[in-house]
């Protein structure tokens, strides 16, 4: 991939031209692994069609000066932000494991017209979770996210390692705590999923964020991204609680239709996370997951029936 898209697009920004190429190196090679049939290039060129047309976006916002991808060498310990100054997202999850799923969220995000970020940090949480009993250690889930992430995806997409021990609230303290005397300009990206838990702890966690900026001389402002998982999202109630704390809320419109990590785990699908070459080599991920199939090819659970590929407009 030289920069350059099958519908003969050229990219205009070289952030972009590099990442493309980069992404285009990793599903370029899977078809030199003898263990991978048709249905799992399916799988994979699925993705890439999305990835593909959020990086056309992410180009458009660039050229438009919509989107000013930072210059992230050094962070966290080196802040190279124009004037200090920053406008980021922040995307936590338990990540168990972070996969490609989570990659078309992030990039749709920066992608969206209706977001001001410029670049997005994912943070797996590392808080014990009683109703996780067998969630992964953080240590692994954070290798797995960096050997998809890093090297390929920054200055727009970055992993950031400050999730060890810490939930959501803590997670934000200490990327907020990161940036000491900056305009932070920050979004939380949320899948609708997991809005109701957001919503209800929000109001302790404003506090404790406003705290933590007043703390550190931090211009917080703070906002909410949600991508929809499903077209059975009822997050009316929802959103007119969290806009009523004084909190700007968007809502992407259109449907993920991409499986979530419980699906992943109990089906063992092997083409939900990005092939790299760090991953590849990495065949622990193979053991701890057991994966051996692609998700299309694997039968439906009962949680997954209804579930929505297509990605149409939905309406609120």
């Amino acid at each position: 991939m030289s920069g350059a898209f099958p519908e003969g697009r050229l990219l205009a920004s070289s952030v972009v031209r590099r990442v493309s190429r980069r992404l285009g190196r990793v599903f370029d090679s899977l078809e030199g692994l003898p263990y991978l049939g048709q249905s799992e290039i399916k799988d994979f060129l699925y993705f890439r069609s999305i990835f593909d047309e959020s990086l056309l976006r992410i180009d458009r916002k660039i050229a438009e000066r919509r989107l000013l991808p930072l210059d992230l060498r050094g962070f966290p310990q080196e802040l190279r932000y124009p004037g200090l100054s920053a406008r980021v997202g922040v995307f936590i999850g338990s990540f168990d494991p972070f996969q490609m799923t989570h990659l078309a969220m992030a990039l749709r995000f920066l992608a969206s017209d209706t977001s001001e970020a410029d670049a997005l940090f994912i943070v797996p949480e590392g808080s014990l979770d009683s109703r996780k009993p067998l969630k992964t250690d953080y240590r692994f889930r954070f290798e797995i996210l960096k050997r998809q992430i890093a090297g390929i995806f920054e200055p727009l997409v970055a992993p950031l390692d400050i999730g060890e021990g810490a939930d959501t609230i803590e997670v934000v303290r200490r990327l907020i705590g990161l940036h000491p005397g900056a305009s932070l300009r920050l979004t939380h990206l949320l899948g609708s999923d997991a809005l109701p838990m957001a919503a209800a702890l929000l109001p302790d966690d404003l506090e404790a964020w406003g705290e933590a900026a007043k703390a550190k001389r931090v211009d917080l402002d703070f906002s909410i991204h949600v991508a929809l998982r499903d077209r059975r999202s009822r997050l009316r109630p929802l959103i007119d609680a969290v806009r009523g704390l004084g909190v700007r809320l968007v809502v992407d419109r259109a449907v993920i239709g991409t499986p979530s990590s419980s699906a992943f785990r109990s089906q063992g699908a092997i083409t939900l996370i990005l092939p790299t070459e760090a991953v590849l080599s990495r065949l622990e991920l193979l053991f701890r997951y057991g994966m051996s199939r692609s998700w299309t090819g694997s039968r439906p659970r009962e949680e997954d029936k209804g579930m929505d590929f297509s990605g149409p407009e939905y309406e609120i």
